[in-house]
């Protein structure tokens, strides 16, 4: 009878130390998470434009407020930061989506981290998740972009101004003659004309 009862002594032990395991793995796997493969980058990150980075966190629960924050991994410096409460159309689909768009000013390669923060989150998934963002240059952050501009311009000036001086010029100097010529003798056929010819002649 003794070792019965310790045989049960033993299992009530041990059954109240495994089902706290339990109810911690079931709230683990059930809470919010980011998985492999649930970040990517797009867009045309450079040192005058901005680039996305979407971020799909897993295992949702409506009503649950979560927080998405992308930082620069060794310098903790914030690069930007997204909080939504989750709809039921998202329960439903099992994740919400987020879209962080932001600009890092200077070229380079940077390695982010990707952290989730919230009610229900898995906190052992939501910590270690890192991506590598590589930044251009922007062509208009090169002083040589300007000055082929400015080349372009004074070389289509040169153009434009040999063509002008290449066109003949017209002598209108005839033409102006012919028509003052033309125009006195209208005047001088006019009736006016031979009236102010014939007192003339009369007075003398």
């Amino acid at each position: 009878m003794r070792s019965l009862k310790r045989i049960a002594v033993v299992a009530l032990i041990m059954a109240a130390l495994i089902i706290p395991v339990i109810a911690i793995s079931e709230s683990a796997s059930g809470a919010a998470e980011l998985r492999d493969e649930s970040i990517t980058v797009s867009g045309g990150f450079s040192d005058r434009s901005n680039g996305t980075v979407t971020v799909n966190v897993f295992a949702i629960t409506e009503g649950d407020s979560v927080t998405v924050t992308v930082s620069d991994l060794f310098s903790k410096a914030t690069y930007a930061t997204a909080t939504r409460t989750a709809t039921e159309a998202e329960e439903e689909a099992g994740y919400m989506k987020f879209v962080l768009s932001f600009r890092i000013g200077t070229p380079g390669t940077y390695h982010a981290a990707v952290v989730i923060t919230g009610d229900d989150v898995n906190e052992a998934r939501s910590q270690d998740n890192t991506l590598v963002i590589e930044v251009g240059k922007s062509i208009w952050s090169s002083i040589w972009t300007y000055v082929a501009i400015i080349v372009v311009i004074i070389i289509i000036g040169i153009v434009v101004l040999i063509r002008m001086r290449a066109v003949p010029k017209v002598d209108n100097s005839g033409a102006f003659t012919a028509m003052e010529e033309e125009r006195q003798v209208k005047r001088k056929s006019s009736p006016g004309a031979k009236k102010e010819e014939y007192k003339g002649r009369s007075k003398k």
